[in-house]
């Protein structure tokens, strides 16, 4: 803490992959059992690229030894003592998987792993991601609407399902969602009352800017009626009020 001020940041740039996700218990859910993991390997699905956050605590120079209406009394306990704190965090979004829900592999209990088949490049298909809105109901994707058909699943002139004996042309986890990001904020007063006593006031505003993150799952069934739909979102902006008397 210098003159008041402390800050830091960081980024981290990461990528995990694996072949199995759970526990020995789930073994036998594994679609590629005995294929030593080729057709699941993939990005984990909590694997975030980019990561970046920044927190910072500023003590405001007001009041009494400090450069501004620096004096005691009455107005010296109101102007000190104020202090604003910030947190920040942007990320890049998770990964997402496009699956069949045909078990043409293994057997149907598996086929939650079996992904579809498409024919869109990868990098078509990753510029297809992001956020978009139904032209006509203004419902938030999470996908290009062209890839959508009239009656909410993936259109099939773009997705499909493998044939009997085979997997999906897509790998797991092929592209990722929307990123996130994040802005909390607090103010807090501490007015001391006498020697061994003193008065703090916070207010916390969470997502104080009330930006709209969206919650994606990390799979999309080809077969769903919800296809590409965005159903919920992360927390809305919330303001949290308290004192606290300290003796």
């Amino acid at each position: 803490l210098t003159r008041g001020l402390y800050f830091q940041a960081n980024y981290t740039y990461s990528k995990a992959y694996t072949d199995f996700e759970g526990s020995d218990a789930n073994f036998s859910a594994l679609l590629d059992l005995g294929l030593g993991g080729v057709v699941e390997k993939k990005r984990q699905t909590n694997d975030v690229t980019h990561v970046f956050k920044a927190n910072a605590v500023w003590e405001l120079p007001i009041g009494p030894g400090k450069r501004l209406l620096n004096f005691d009394g009455f107005l010296g306990h109101v102007f000190s003592g104020w202090q604003m704190n910030g947190i920040f965090e942007q990320r890049s979004g998770r990964p997402i998987s496009f699956i069949s829900g045909r078990g043409t592999l293994n057997r149907n209990g598996r086929s939650g792993k079996n992904t579809a088949t498409t024919t869109l490049s990868l990098e078509e298909l990753k510029s297809s991601m992001g956020i978009f809105f139904d032209p006509v109901t203004s419902r938030p994707l999470v996908i290009d609407p062209r890839l959508i058909g009239r009656d909410g699943r993936a259109n099939p002139e773009f997705f499909g399902h493998p044939v009997p004996g085979t997997d999906g042309t897509l790998h797991l986890t092929p592209v990722s969602g929307p990123g996130f990001w994040n802005f909390d904020f607090s103010m807090i007063k501490r007015t001391r009352i006498s020697e061994r006593t003193n008065v703090e006031f916070r207010a916390e505003f969470f997502n104080v800017f009330n930006h709209t993150n969206f919650s994606v799952p990390n799979q999309l069934d080809i077969n769903s009626p919800d296809f590409g739909k965005i159903n919920s979102t992360f927390d809305q902006r919330i303001l949290q009020l308290a004192w606290k008397f300290t003796f």
